[in-house]
């Protein structure tokens, strides 16, 4: 059941929810201000020939490297600023940061959220079926869910968002593999020059152990969203878009304790309610009711999670393993 809030939320038009919780410009730039200072604080820190403020600088930039992937996220659904031109430009300098180039992100990511529920049309859906698994895939992927060895969210990442050919089929027109292929070519030119300029152990030093700590944190949080959910059935339904309003039913909430969930993670794991309603900025979600379907605290996913062989997590579904995340 749905409590009042949850019910006048659904009556709510688009438009009115639009209106009352869109961007607000000042909100948005001392976001963005705190972000700066912060990645500068944590690459001030990582320069340290002291190892221990060395360890603190990278653990904190490892984080923000994190939350300048959610900045990206909300980038793309144009939820902080109005002007293309302003998201594209903050878009890429995130982009150099945590590692995602920014218009591939867009376009796939809008394009999921147009298509959730259907395995058949959501670009973000692993193109490999489980059947077409070789036993050392399901093996390699077993052994590093089990033991931590965070290699989902760079496999991902780069079978997607730095997959020219998936790309290019996706987006055949002129302008779109333009701007695909600058916003790939840019993160190469600006990691190539850096290494250049600081020499590759000073690079190293700053970016290695932090980008480790930031994948580390990425693959539980971004495997709990969508993996082991069921779908919608293309040969029983007809094939539209699902409403945004209706999209909790295919996504997943991890609750995390407040002060994480709202000061590191940005309300990023309020990933039902941003279904919901995509235009909502970060900093307005937590005014927003969370739906109740498929709600889970943080450390009840992990405890069933863990338990389960990491190719039947991310490849099937509840109704193919019988288990309820």
């Amino acid at each position: 059941m749905v409590n009042d809030i949850q019910i006048k939320q659904k009556s709510m038009s688009p438009s009115k929810m639009s209106g009352k919780y869109r961007f607000v410009f000042a909100k948005s730039v001392l976001l963005l201000f705190w972000q700066f200072t912060f990645t500068a604080l944590s690459i001030y820190l990582s320069f340290s020939t002291l190892w221990p403020i060395w360890m603190l600088g990278q653990l904190l930039l490892g984080i923000n490297m994190l939350q300048w992937f959610f900045i990206l996220h909300d980038l793309a659904h144009q939820s902080l600023f109005k002007s293309q031109a302003i998201n594209a430009i903050i878009g890429h300098i995130a982009s150099i940061i945590c590692l995602v180039p920014y218009y591939p992100w867009l376009y796939i990511h809008n394009a999921h959220h147009k298509w959730t529920g259907w395995k058949e049309k959501d670009p973000t859906i692993p193109d490999i079926k489980v059947e077409q698994l070789t036993r050392f895939q399901k093996r390699l992927i077993d052994l590093c869910w089990k033991y931590w060895i965070p290699i989902f969210a760079v496999n991902y990442t780069s079978q997607t968002f730095f997959n020219i050919k998936k790309l290019l089929d996706l987006y055949p027109k002129k302008e779109t593999k333009i701007k695909n292929s600058f916003s790939i070519f840019w993160i190469i030119m600006v990691f190539v020059t850096l290494t250049f300029v600081l020499g590759p152990w000073l690079f190293l030093k700053l970016w290695a152990l932090s980008f480790f700590i930031y994948i580390s944190i990425s693959d539980p949080l971004l495997i709990s969203q969508h993996t082991h959910l069921d779908y919608n059935d293309l040969d029983k339904q007809n094939l539209r878009p699902v409403p945004f309003i209706d999209q909790p039913i295919f996504t997943r909430s991890v609750k995390y304790p407040r002060f994480i969930e709202q000061f590191l993670f940005y309300n990023f794991p309020k990933h039902g309610l941003h279904h919901q309603f995509p235009w909502v900025p970060i900093y307005h979600l937590p005014k927003l009711q969370e739906p109740k379907e498929n709600t889970i605290f943080w450390t009840d996913w992990l405890a069933i999670a863990k338990t389960m062989p990491g190719h039947i997590l991310i490849f099937k579904s509840t109704k193919d393993s019988g288990v309820k995340l």
